[in-house]
């Protein structure tokens, strides 16, 4: 297959790059600075910004499936904890839109470009906790309310993506961190996983990439992926 890949340059976007093309797809990596992108065989760069439609459905020019993992670029790390203080972090944080603005653009410039197939990169912060265990509902109400410009930023994508009449696939992973890939995640339609154990990059993208090309029972709808 042909496998469009929006944020391409973030930690997920990368591994799911890498994945794709072990597996021996072929590779359209899109970003708003391409040069930053090695060259590997099989793979194409295209210049594109999530908050510019025309240049995303340039982009996606002859491509048979897209995989977005954009996300918003400033998030909470020790250093700045260490520096700036958790207090001053929360009342200065702001995802911006480029969740709710981003996915718009790309599920229209899907449209534009005849791409049916649409997989987008979420979180488990966006569950309402009815699959999961009484302590984990606990747990993502309080990130919930820690994030909660995120989360809504990202909700708004979600539905935009849930109301469109793409073949469309939403990933909620667990708590993403650069760990060894174990393959050993679990992952599907309002599956049980603990959204506190850290999953690796690499295994969100494996998943990622199997609901692009080989899942076709997850066609609309929500998939949790964790441990």
């Amino acid at each position: 297959m042909k496998i469009t890949v929006i944020g391409a340059t973030g930690a997920t976007g990368r591994k799911v790059i890498e994945r794709a093309l072990e597996l021996g797809h072929e590779v359209v990596a899109v970003a708003r600075r391409p040069e930053v992108i090695s060259p590997k065989a099989r793979l194409s760069v295209r210049q594109g910004d999530v908050l510019d439609m025309p240049s995303i459905a340039n982009a996606l020019d002859d491509t048979d499936a897209v995989i977005s993992c954009i996300g918003p670029t400033r998030n909470f790390s020790p250093g700045t904890v260490m520096s700036e203080g958790i207090s001053n972090i929360l009342k200065n944080f702001s995802p911006g839109t480029i969740m709710s603005e981003g996915i718009s653009n790309i599920l229209a410039a899907c449209q534009s470009a005849g791409v049916k197939h649409f997989v987008m990169q979420s979180g488990i912060g966006l569950s309402d906790g009815k699959e999961l265990s009484a302590f984990n509902r606990w747990a993502i109400h309080i990130s919930g309310c820690i994030f909660s410009k995120a989360v809504e930023d990202k909700a708004i994508g979600e539905r935009a993506v849930q109301r469109s009449d793409l073949d469309w696939i939403i990933v909620r992973p667990a708590a993403l961190s650069d760990v060894s890939a174990t393959s050993k995640y679990t992952a599907g339609p309002s599956i049980h996983i603990a959204p506190l154990l850290p999953l690796s990059f690499a295994d969100c993208a494996d998943c990622l990439v199997r609901a692009a090309t080989s899942e076709p029972t997850w066609v609309r709808k929500i998939v949790n992926v964790g441990r």
